[in-house]
């Protein structure tokens, strides 16, 4: 036999060559290498051929030989084409218009989802990045070393800011950063605003948009720049520019006129506005309190060009003649924080500024999104599998005209785009009426949609559009085009893969749907449980009532003690439910943090705390001034201490206390926030700054009405603060609520996709089976025995999708319901076969839709159809 055919050229290099290579020169190419193969076979033997015939086809490799030149009129051929397609798209959708409504609300509703998903973890992540500068502006940042590790500190010692002002090049700009909480008044109305004291470049370097005045403002010590809230809240709807405002700085007032009022703050913003003051002002009140060594946060603005490793040597250089006159308080070297990493980076330091987001909600929003965009397209492509089976005849007849599958592919993915428009249209009107108010709402945030001025939301709506259409689409546009011409025609399809791969998909979106069942079942059953869980005290019928100032003490008190209603009243510095304070105790070399309470010696009886060991303070005993404490369990616990009613100690700031009293533990804030160690520490009444009132029997509400109003007329010039004991909670309450009722809406729309998928699935069964079901029919078969036909054929996609569905709940679920609650009652069969029944009945109303179809057909018809 001739080397000539007992050889031929590897095959994979041949194929790569007419996958590459232009059809108009494939022909010449491809004869040119076969001849020079087969005479290198004759030549030089199989294996130099067969090298050298790939080292030809790589050769061939270039853009020569790929590139395909196409005549005007092709051009013009292929945008007919196109628009071909797209009529036939919107004749299919009309004329498919039930199965294309529902697979547009399904795919509407998860672009919706996703877009408030994306615009909240944009606002979580994408921080401080509106500011013109951005790129120039960092934070100073240093690292130190306490006790046990090194941290970072985002604050700066003041004088070695000066340090660093005099002594390093390439600074083009600076501000100091210090805030407190002032009294301001205005009209003789005092109301408390939290005030920041700036240099005055810092309206220069950082980006905020001046509503009025002038943007010097600062330069001048004796003028503030308000933002056009708190121009709102003290000025109501008169002008505040030039208006006088006093703000108490220390035990001074002072008088400042506004020379500026900019528009709030972006809500991705870290640094705040509210009343911006020169410096000198917060330097001058330290210097009154004989303070002269304290930190600041210290920004600074590089010059163009200059590297921050460069600004970070010089800074570095200080440190040794800084640490030598303090050595307590020595830094370890600096580091620049840029600005728009600032608040992500807020946990790892602390005087942070900004704070980094919060994973908890980022995961559940991004997790309801994914799981709405799976079921969503997964419901898709079963629903279009079944659309597929009623344009088997056009898709044969296309075939026998000549046309390619790649053209047909082309074909329907254009039609699905059509479609996903369509979708991502309403899916952007549900997002913008519904879906961000409602949000907005939950969340307290303004989300709004920026097409024209966002880019990073239209690069994330063009990545979205092409992954739906892509993931949608594509595989009912491959199984429509692969069917063979005279399959089609003689009615032989192989429909038995497709039908396992559909069931795939259904079994797929039922085990979500089951997921998203169980998640709004335990949010609800988790809602319920930490609502009636037990405080720790009696926290009815109390009210907490602020002291304004000190001059209002004793009249306050003698007030409420004359008044009918009152049972009983405490002083405290510290109101359970309204504040923490974590301090470090220790117990030789056991050292944990647990909160501390000031609080008046009859506060634990009046609030009802229940008492475990040894005894709470008295009001007789002048001692019980003196270092002593009562502690709740777990206090002893983390200090691992056993009460002795003869003495119990702990350090605390060096200073040692004895332990009086062992209370049960008590939930000092929301459930969301697992109980620790917590202390309380009897104080003189000269201190209290608020009274917890016992009220009789009554009306809680309307008792806090009455005393609002009596003490209100006492105080003419400030507001008073009067709070129910039991609503402290209540905000916590209601944003588990608000997530409770996401889960709800997400299992609602889970199970709406799930059905219309089986629907689907269930339609294509007895579409493909039409004519069988008709001789059932025929031959006496009950409706009872049609329905059974129909249901067992989906027995094991029910089954698994029970099987699968419950222990992924539990651990999906499980870690997602933790998260959220410190106190999170487990999944147990309650909730899973709740979640069970309402699958199986969902499920099993869509079987009756279809199984309803089948009974009332006419046989007759069904028989004569070909």
């Amino acid at each position: 036999m001739s080397k000539r055919f007992k050889h031929s050229p590897p095959r994979w290099a041949d194929w790569f060559l007419g996958l590459f290579c232009n059809p108009d020169l494939l022909e010449q190419l491809q004869g040119d290498v076969h001849e020079l193969f087969y005479w290198r076979v004759e030549e030089k033997g199989y294996s130099h051929a067969k090298w050298s015939f790939i080292w030809d086809v790589i050769r061939l490799f270039r853009w020569s030989n790929i590139r395909r030149t196409r005549k005007q009129g092709q051009k013009l051929n292929q945008i007919g084409m196109f628009k071909n397609y797209f009529k036939i798209g919107v004749r299919n959708l009309w004329k498919q218009r039930m199965p294309s409504a529902i697979n547009i609300i399904g795919l509407s509703i998860a672009v919706g989802c996703s877009i408030v998903a994306f615009k909240f973890v944009e606002f979580s992540y994408v921080k401080d990045n509106f500011h013109k500068n951005k790129e120039d502006l960092f934070l100073v940042t240093h690292w130190e070393e306490l006790e046990s590790n090194k941290g970072r500190n985002g604050a700066t010692n003041n004088e070695l800011t000066r340090e660093i002002l005099e002594s390093v090049p390439g600074i083009k700009a600076s501000t100091r950063y210090n805030r407190l909480q002032l009294e301001a008044r205005v009209n003789k109305q005092i109301t408390y605003n939290l005030t920041h004291f700036v240099d005055p470049a810092y309206l220069e370097m950082f980006t905020f948009e001046l509503q009025a005045g002038n943007p010097k403002t600062l330069n001048s010590a004796d003028q503030v720049v308000i933002d056009e809230s708190t121009a709102i809240r003290l000025f109501g709807e008169q002008s505040a520019l030039d208006q006088s405002i006093e703000l108490k700085i220390g035990e001074e007032w002072k008088v400042f006129s506004v020379g500026a009022v900019y528009k709030d703050k972006p809500h991705n913003g870290s640094l705040q506005l509210g009343i911006l003051v020169n410096y000198q002002h917060f330097e001058q009140h330290l210097s009154k309190l004989g303070q002269d060594d304290w930190s600041t946060n210290f920004f600074i603005q590089r010059q163009a060009g200059i590297q921050p490793e460069l600004l970070l040597e010089s800074m570095d250089k200080l440190l040794p003649i800084y640490n030598k006159d303090n050595e307590d308080g020595a830094y370890s070297n600096f580091e620049l924080e840029p600005i728009t990493t600032m608040a992500n980076n807020a946990y790892e330091m602390s005087n942070s500024i900004g704070s980094a987001p919060n994973k908890a909600p980022i995961l559940t929003l991004s997790a309801i999104a994914v799981f709405m965009l799976l079921l969503s397209t997964l419901n898709y492509v079963n629903i279009s599998l079944a659309m597929i089976m009623k344009r088997l005849k056009e898709i044969g007849v296309r075939k026998v005209v000549g046309s390619p599958r790649r053209q047909l592919i082309i074909q329907f993915l254009c039609e699905n785009l059509l479609l996903c428009l369509l979708s991502m249209f309403v899916g952007l009107l549900l997002a913008q009426g519904l879906f961000l108010p409602g949000f907005n709402e939950i969340a307290g945030v303004s989300f709004q949609l920026n097409l024209l001025s966002h880019q990073n939301f239209l690069i994330f709506l063009a990545a979205l559009l092409l992954f739906i259409s892509l993931a949608s689409g594509l595989y009912p546009a491959v199984v429509a085009s692969s069917y063979k011409p005279i399959s089609i025609l003689r009615k032989a399809t192989q429909r038995g893969g497709r039908r396992i791969l559909s069931s795939v998909f259904l079994t797929f979106q039922m085990i979500l749907a089951m997921v998203t069942i169980v998640a709004a079942v335990m949010f609800v059953y988790a809602n319920q449980v930490n609502e009636s869980i037990e405080w720790g005290y009696d926290q009815h019928n109390k009210l907490v009532i602020g002291i304004p100032e000190s001059d209002y003490r004793d009249a306050f008190r003698d007030v409420l003690l004359a008044d009918p209603s009152v049972e009983v009243i405490a002083g405290t510095r510290s109101n359970i439910g309204q504040s923490l304070n974590g301090v470090q105790f220790k117990n030789g070399e056991v050292k944990t943090y647990a909160e501390l309470f000031e609080v008046g010696r009859n506060y634990p009886e009046v609030l009802g705390l229940k008492l475990v060991e040894g005894r709470l303070f008295d009001e007789n005993l002048e001692s019980d001034f003196r270092k002593m404490l009562i502690v709740n369990q777990s206090f002893l616990e983390d200090l691992q201490l056993t009460f002795d009613p003869d003495g119990t100690t702990v350090v605390q700031d060096s200073v040692e206390y004895s332990i009086i009293g062992v209370v049960e533990d008590y939930h000092y804030w929301n459930p969301g926030m697992e109980i620790r160690g917590a202390a309380m520490r009897a104080i003189p009444a000269n201190l209290y700054t608020s009274y917890l009132v016992e009220m009789r029997e009554g009306n809680i509400f309307e008792h806090r009405g009455r005393l609002e109003e009596k003490l209100q007329a006492m105080v003419e010039e400030k507001s008073v603060y009067v709070g129910i004991q039991e609503l402290m909670f209540e905000g916590f309450y209601d944003e588990t609520r608000g997530i409770g009722n996401i889960m709800i809406f997400t299992a609602s729309i889970a199970i709406l996709l799930a059905a219309m998928g089986l629907y689907g699935l269930v339609s294509i069964n007895i579409s493909s089976q039409i004519k069988d079901y008709g001789i059932r029919k025929v031959l006496g078969a009950s409706s009872f025995n049609l329905a059974k036909a129909i249901v067992l054929k989906f027995r094991f996609v029910l089954l698994l999708a029970i099987l699968v569905g419950c222990p992924l709940a539990v651990l999906l679920v499980g870690a997602l319901v933790d998260n959220v609650y410190a106190y999170a009652p487990g999944i147990g069969v309650g909730p899973l076969a709740v979640a069970v029944f309402i699958l199986l009945s969902v499920t099993l109303f869509t079987f009756n839709l279809q199984i309803r179809r089948v009974r009332n057909m006419n046989p007759a018809e069904t028989l004569r159809i070909e």
